[in-house]
């Protein structure tokens, strides 16, 4: 049996790992935030992102393009 069961059963009942699911759900907040015309920063730390950089990582990762592209698309469109 495993030492830490609950990351296992969080994944396997998820889907992702417990992290993965944070980060999930700090996007989504962030792009929220963004939509509603927040600056970048703010939108980051709101979200629960230490910091812009660390939004930026996440967002490309997952969505393949910049918070400022999406946030520019946000306001086009």
């Amino acid at each position: 049996m495993s030492k830490q069961p609950g990351p296992a059963l969080f994944k396997r009942t998820v889907g992702l790992t417990p992290h993965a699911y944070l980060v999930h759900i700090r996007l989504n907040a962030a792009c929220h935030f963004l939509r509603r015309g927040h600056l970048l920063a703010d939108s980051a730390l709101a979200a629960g992102f230490c910091d812009q950089a660390a939004l930026n990582k996440h967002f490309r990762r997952c969505y393949g393009i910049t918070p400022l592209q999406f946030a520019q698309a946000a306001r086009a469109g």
